[in-house]
């Protein structure tokens, strides 16, 4: 019975190559991330300046150096030397013009100095630069007329804004540079393989190819019929043991055992794991349980508290930062942060300020848990937090309200930034491994594809021209002599075939393929006709055909008792088909297993049926009336 099967045309990967895993990593999304913490901090800084009572021009001149800091924050790749000086020296004149104007009465967190020393002056001198605004923060403090515990709340809040956007633009240069450089690794991969594949094939196969293109260099003398025949026996043994070694490789290369391969870093990334993220994350939380004790102090005047808040807010740090992201995690964490606000808050007043600390415990439930269950946890907590408005007295203005949410939200949304995109980076990551792995996969299968397609098809048809010109000998030495010749352009063939293997994929032409079609059949003693179209065929099923061509022929040499063989092939309604019938097969033998049952063993994925999953159109092979065996694959042209 007829087997029919449908296929595609080109390779499996085109599909993968088209499927986008990271697609959640796009430069939109880790931007919207760092902007969006850029812009609540700086309405935050609006509104205590507004809560300080100034006039609307002296909260804009007190904000005018947030324009140099985005110019210098705007790229990706820093700007050039002489933009950047220049942008420097806008953003310290425009920091230092309000002292001039406005004296103190503003809040005057150098947080964008901060920033720009982290972002700006990379590695170690920007942490140097980095410390060094936040000693002289502190000292300015003191100088100016802040206590000690003011003094260090805005050294630790100076030092949370810096972090939080440092953080946030390593993380997203680092997913931008991962973005522009995940094909590097596997074309690095790839050009390694590619080496090391031609390697092997001319370590283990070269070596016969060269002594076969050495015998068949040689010639036939007259009336040496013996000596002729040997030559001829020691020939064909050396093609079937290089035929041997190919299907053996072909085989190996079908099922490879790679490790993973590492991948690089960018050389100029900020930021090189996702486990510094955590420590960003870290510096954050830090800083941000100093704000909630220099609160304590600022406000109740009992330092004995401390001792109370200081074990919860490390238990609740070594959760956050020392567990594996997980909802059992984020239980934990909300078990720690929640009840010792409320209701325990009711017992000890200071309490009510592990509230500063629920963003650490909402940032990792939006990660882990549904949007929608997570948005009802957040709105729950949303009223006992309200309710610290309004008491204990005194209920602050509109302003710090606003300051005071805001807080809330944009560390609320900095954990959740800084956890998901660390998480994103190491999906990133893990996608450059598995492209460079597939690349190498990939290349393996091809080259075992194109061994057994072209070099074990070659090797094939030179050793039964071998065998042909043997039983020649005696009955025509002349012509024996006329085919011996020929035998050597094909093991030049062969070698050649070799030599390109390893450099890319092969490309077979049809009519190259039917002018040998015709050659080799004749070389065994089949009768060719052949029916060509005289237009050329479409260059997307050229090769295909000629693929599937060179398969059917080299099937019906090996495995029929072939007299004629028929190869037609026509072109018109936007379909090309081949037509390979050849007689001698019977309706059990070797010549009618077509693609239900190979007649030889072979690697998987070889002959008709592995063509026939990887090409496309439509593909027919089996025996027909009067002992026929027939062969039919129709292609699509122009699509």
């Amino acid at each position: 019975m007829e087997s029919l099967i449908g296929f595609e045309l080109g390779d499996a990967r085109d599909d993968r190559d088209a499927r986008d895993d990271t697609d959640d990593l796009r430069h939109g999304l880790v931007r919207t991330m760092l902007w969006a913490a850029l812009g609540l901090i700086m309405v935050i800084r609006l509104l205590s300046a507004w809560q300080e009572g100034l006039a609307w021009p002296a909260i804009l001149l007190a904000t005018a150096c947030y324009l140099p800091m985005v110019g210098l924050l705007q790229e990706w790749r820093r700007p050039g030397l002489a933009v950047r000086s220049l942008l420097l020296t806008v953003l310290a004149a425009l920091y230092a013009l309000p002292f001039a104007l406005v004296g103190v009465r503003w809040d005057w967190l150098p947080w964008p100095l901060g920033v720009v020393a982290l972002c700006v002056f990379r590695g170690r001198p920007g942490w140097a630069l980095f410390g060094l605004v936040l000693v002289v923060t502190d000292l300015a403090g003191l100088r100016l007329g802040d206590g000690a515990v003011d003094a260090c709340e805005r050294t630790a809040k100076t030092a949370i804004d810096g972090i939080i956007v440092f953080s946030l633009y390593a993380l997203a240069a680092m997913v931008a540079q991962l973005h522009a450089t995940r094909g590097e690794l596997a074309r690095e991969l790839l050009a390694r393989e590619r080496r090391r594949l031609d390697g092997e094939l001319r370590a283990l196969v070269g070596r016969r190819l060269r002594l076969l293109a050495r015998q068949a260099a040689r010639t036939l003398e007259a009336g040496a019929e013996d000596e002729a025949d040997g030559r001829l026996e020691a020939m064909v043994g050396t093609a079937r043991g290089a035929l041997a070694d190919v299907r053996r490789m072909a085989g190996a290369y079908r099922a490879p055992a790679l490790p993973r391969p590492a991948t690089a870093v960018p050389p100029d990334a900020p930021i090189v794991s996702p486990k510094e993220a955590k420590w960003a994350l870290a510096g954050v939380y830090l800083c941000d349980a100093l704000v909630t004790v220099f609160s304590d102090l600022a406000q109740f005047h009992r330092p004995w508290t401390v001792l109370v808040m200081a074990p919860i807010m490390c238990a609740a740090g070594a959760v956050l930062l020392l567990m594996r992201i997980s909802r059992r995690q984020t239980a934990l964490l909300g078990l720690l942060l929640v009840p010792t606000a409320f209701p325990l808050g009711d017992l000890l007043w200071e309490l009510n300020l592990f509230t500063l600390l629920w963003p650490f415990f909402l940032g990792p439930l939006f990660t882990q848990y549904r949007r929608r269950d997570a948005w009802i946890v957040a709105g729950v907590l949303a009223v006992p937090y309200a309710s610290l408005f309004v008491y204990p007295p005194p209920i602050p203005n509109p302003a710090g309200i606003a300051a005071s949410v805001m807080s809330m939200v944009v560390l609320t949304w900095v954990s959740y930034s800084l956890i998901r995109l660390s998480q994103l980076v190491g999906l990133l990551r893990e996608a450059r491994r598995d492209l460079a792995r597939e690349a190498v996969i990939r290349e393996r299968t091809r080259v075992a594809r194109d061994l057994h397609d072209l070099v074990s098809s070659s090797l094939s048809a030179l050793a039964l021209r071998g065998e042909a010109c043997r039983k020649l000998l005696t009955s025509d030495p002349v012509l024996a002599r006329a085919r011996f010749v020929e035998l050597s352009g094909l093991a030049e063939r062969v070698q050649a075939e070799l030599v390109a293997l390893a450099t890319g994929p092969a490309v077979l032409r049809t009519d190259d393929e039917v002018a040998a079609a015709r050659s080799v059949l004749e070389s065994v003693g089949v009768h060719v006709e052949v029916s060509v179209p005289v237009t050329p065929l479409p260059p997307e099923v050229d090769a295909t055909l000629a693929a599937v061509l060179r398969e059917a022929v080299t099937n019906v040499v090996r495995h029929s008792r072939a007299v004629t063989c028929t190869i037609a092939i026509t072109s018109g309604a936007g379909l090309v088909c081949l037509r390979v019938v050849n007689d001698g097969a019977g309706p059990s033998g070797p010549g009618s297993a077509g693609l239900t049952r190979p007649a030889e063993p072979g690697p998987s994925g070889a002959g008709l049926l592995g063509m026939a999953e990887r090409t496309v159109g439509r593909l027919s092979a089996g025996p027909v009336a009067q002992g026929r065996f027939e062969v039919v694959a129709e292609f699509v042209a122009g699509t």
